[in-house]
């Protein structure tokens, strides 16, 4: 205890703390505690300080903060520091990170009972560039508001500039929870807005649905040129675990809980499990064949291989020696049990290669994976190699 007060008590130069036995009238950065967060805030402000670390000592604060350019947040602990807006009744962001800025090891927890749309953490500007968010647990719930009605709820949202590579990750060791119900977009992290790249690693990611039509995804990337690099990472999404619906998804060490990628390609920074099908010779014309694993000639009986763990199968390719000429087309279906996929590629005339990496097929342990060829005219498609990728 007498450790606690000298710690209080002395100064601390280019330190501001922040305790619910301090005051924001006396407090001050280097002396005595604020009582609140954005009592310290507001002091680093008026005066333009940069290189300040706000300490916060352990209690709840129902505040929301926007951090100062060039400074920092500490709790004293993560299980005993806690910044949270309970109950709100309008839009809200809690936590709006600033240029050159880091936070680490806080609770925050933001709720309604209502549908307005919640932003835990957002990254605006070039922050995914030079914030960072560390060692911290974040919980987004409207999981009570009425199962008919719209908002938008994120964890973490990201929406500036920033162009960092991989080496730099925007947020780590986070754990965020969104618990909602009815209408609209439900992400523990979202990337949108603007071309920007977000990196991050060491997460957990989980959207639980209690009820309604909207969409639960874990983590999704929406923007042309963007990019979401996601790593040593679990994600769970009720609709799905990611969506590259515009842009590019990078996973390396992941696991998708669900094997959920919304029907949308993918990139995993390691060399998938693969499975190759071929046929040595010319394919049959103007009829629907069925592949056997490894080398053989296509068959009209098809052929099934059981999948023993539930996983994606993400990105079709086909190669030939020859092309099916003219203007015949010849196509490739990945089936799922004996049903057509959304996974499919296509030769014509002259073509001799082509991948689809822009769809994905969740298979479920115990399902059954297969591959037909459909083929047009008087083809003359001969010697194919045909690819899929299992993630």
């Amino acid at each position: 205890m007498i450790d606690k007060i000298i710690r209080l008590l002395v100064p601390q130069p280019n330190t501001a703390i922040v305790s619910k036995q301090g005051d924001d009238n006396s407090g001050a950065i280097g002396g005595y505690p604020f009582k609140t967060i954005n009592g310290a805030i507001s002091a680093i402000n008026n005066t333009g300080a940069t290189g300040i670390t706000i300490v916060v000592y352990p209690g709840i604060y129902d505040e929301s903060i926007i951090m100062p350019p060039g400074n920092s947040l500490k709790g004293v602990s993560l299980l005993t520091v806690t910044i949270r807006r309970q109950n709100v009744t309008s839009n809200t962001t809690l936590l709006t990170m600033g240029e050159n800025t880091r936070v680490e090891d806080v609770s925050l927890i933001l709720t309604s009972t209502n549908h307005v749309n919640l932003t835990a953490v957002a990254f605006p500007g070039t922050t995914s560039q030079t914030a960072k968010l560390r060692t911290a647990t974040i919980t987004v719930d409207n999981s009570t508001a009425p199962a008919n009605g719209t908002s938008n709820i994120y964890g973490i949202h990201s929406f500036g500039i920033g162009l960092p590579n991989d080496s730099t990750s925007a947020i780590r060791a986070i754990t965020t929870t969104v618990n909602s119900t009815g209408l609209g977009n439900k992400r523990a992290l979202l990337v949108n807005t603007n071309t920007h790249n977000f990196y991050c690693r060491d997460i957990n990611l989980v959207v639980n649905r209690t009820s309604g039509s909207g969409s639960f995804i874990g983590a999704e990337v929406n923007q042309n040129g963007a990019q979401l690099g996601l790593r040593l990472a679990s994600i769970q999404g009720a609709t799905a675990d990611i969506s590259q619906t515009s842009g590019v998804i990078t996973v390396g060490s992941t696991n998708l809980i669900n094997s959920n990628a919304n029907s949308l390609g993918f990139s995993p920074l390691l060399q998938p499990s693969i499975i190759i099908w071929s046929d040595p010779g010319r394919l049959p014309t103007t009829s629907t064949h069925f592949y056997r694993p490894g080398t053989a000639s296509v068959s009209t009986t098809e052929v099934f291989i059981r999948l023993s763990q539930k996983c994606i199968i993400n990105s079709l390719s086909i190669r030939s020696l020859t092309g099916p000429g003219g203007s015949i087309i010849d196509t490739w279906v990945v089936r799922k049990n004996g049903v057509n996929t959304s996974l499919t590629i296509s030769l014509t005339g002259t073509q001799t290669s082509n991948i689809n990496n822009n769809h994905s097929v969740t298979f479920q342990a115990g399902d059954s994976l297969s591959l037909a060829v459909i083929t047009g005219g008087n083809t003359g498609t001969t010697d194919t190699v045909v690819q899929v990728d299992i993630y």
